[in-house]
């Protein structure tokens, strides 16, 4: 990489000593002599030969590299606060950079060196592949996609580094179960990578995490709980946002119809997820109710009589239906529109500076009833805020 770059700056003229110095330079860090790198580098800026050159923004760029090895981010970020190009950058130096922004997490400078390097080498699918991490960092989510999509594609889907940036992705997006289907790829082409490990964990923790928030009940009548808690677990299960909504448009018929009895809500839950799934790609009763841990049984006794009240085949608005059955309308209405409220703020998060911004912003729309619903749905806009950071 230095031989290149060297070239570009010195032509057949280029200075012995200077020469002689990058040499050093690039042996001890071949060998792991950190050392003797750093004297050489530091003796390269030294020399007024080497200052307003090419050669200087090359050893200032391997100085902050080495800093981040030995942990010192600080002091590469102190040199690269001010760094400054003399001249026009050839490929490597390009690509040196664009690793030291990456690591220092100075993602916009990152984006436009890759940038600016593949203009040069627009084949490069090792360069293309940190930029799509660069552009899910700057939460440019859909040109990383179609950018890691391409280069998963042209390898076959055979390449770790590949697979655990979509699934970084994925994650990113709320889809956990596509995530780690595509870490355990990755895992297989690469079972003893440990940062691929790590990533399983944390993003199996997730996975646990959103399960139990969504399981979790608290105070608030089993009317409400219910569409929220199916909600939540169809979404980890991998379903549309359409199938959801569907769910609770079902539900919301079946309260309307009859007060739902009993005291936990992961039974209804579970039974009104097998009755909308059901037709289609579908967890087995058995497996819903693992999944909800409750009994098959149970579920298959409230799938009954969800069934027996609601014509689940039936086309058509079951809200609809449901207002012209007169029965429970303003509990209905007040679901939906909790249920839009919410739905408006997680696709505005990114306008908001702060969680407790965001809460505000839904308790400004809608009047909690009690305290409890207050805290509730505090909760939930601080759990969606957590997985949009």
């Amino acid at each position: 990489m230095i031989e290149e770059e060297k070239a570009d700056s010195g032509g057949s003229g280029y200075d012995d000593k200077i020469g002689w110095l990058w040499e050093q330079v690039e042996r001890a860090r071949s060998t792991g002599e950190t050392e003797q790198a750093l004297e050489g580098l530091n003796r390269l800026l030294a020399d007024p030969a080497v200052r307003g050159t090419s050669d200087q923004d090359l050893a200032v760029l391997n100085l902050c590299q080495i800093e981040l090895e030995r942990g010192r981010p600080a002091e590469a970020a102190r040199r690269m606060s001010d760094f400054e190009w003399h001249g026009v950058p050839g490929p490597a130096a390009l690509l040196l950079a664009a690793d030291v922004y990456l690591k220092l997490d100075w993602f916009e400078r990152s984006r436009t060196c890759l940038e600016e390097y593949l203009k040069e080498l627009p084949d490069d699918v090792d360069a293309k592949r940190k930029l799509a991490l660069v552009l899910l960092m700057c939460n440019r989510d859909r040109e990383a996609e179609r950018l890691l999509l391409g280069v998963a594609r042209r390898e076959r889907y055979r390449v770790p580094a590949t697979l655990a940036y979509l699934a970084l992705l994925e994650a990113k997006s709320g889809r956990l179960e596509e995530s780690l289907h595509l870490l355990l790829q990755a895992k297989e082409l690469a079972p003893f990578d440990t940062r691929i490990e790590h990533t399983l964990l944390r993003i199996e923790a997730l996975r646990v995490r959103l399960k139990r928030k969504a399981l979790a009940t608290e105070d608030l009548p089993m009317e409400e709980v219910v569409g929220g808690m199916v909600t939540g677990m169809m979404e980890l299960h991998g379903y549309p946002e359409s199938r959801a909504r569907y769910a609770r448009d079902v539900w919301n018929h079946f309260c309307a119809l009859q007060t739902p009895s009993g005291r936990k809500a992961e039974i209804w839950a579970a039974a009104l997820e097998y009755a909308v799934t059901r037709n289609g790609p579908h967890l087995t009763q058995e497996e819903l109710a693992k999944e909800y841990g409750i009994s098959a049984s149970q579920l298959r006794e409230h799938y009954k009589r969800l069934s027996s009240q609601v014509d689940l085949t039936a086309p058509g608005d079951l809200l609809a239906e449901a207002a012209e059955e007169g029965s429970a309308l303003s509990s209905l209405v007040r679901r939906e529109e909790l249920a839009e409220v919410l739905g408006s703020v997680a696709r505005k998060l990114h306008e908001f500076d702060t969680a407790g911004d965001a809460a505000a912003w839904v308790l400004d729309r809608i009047a909690p009833r009690n305290e409890s619903e207050r805290r509730e749905i505090e909760d939930f806009v601080c759990f969606m805020w957590s997985r949009k950071t």
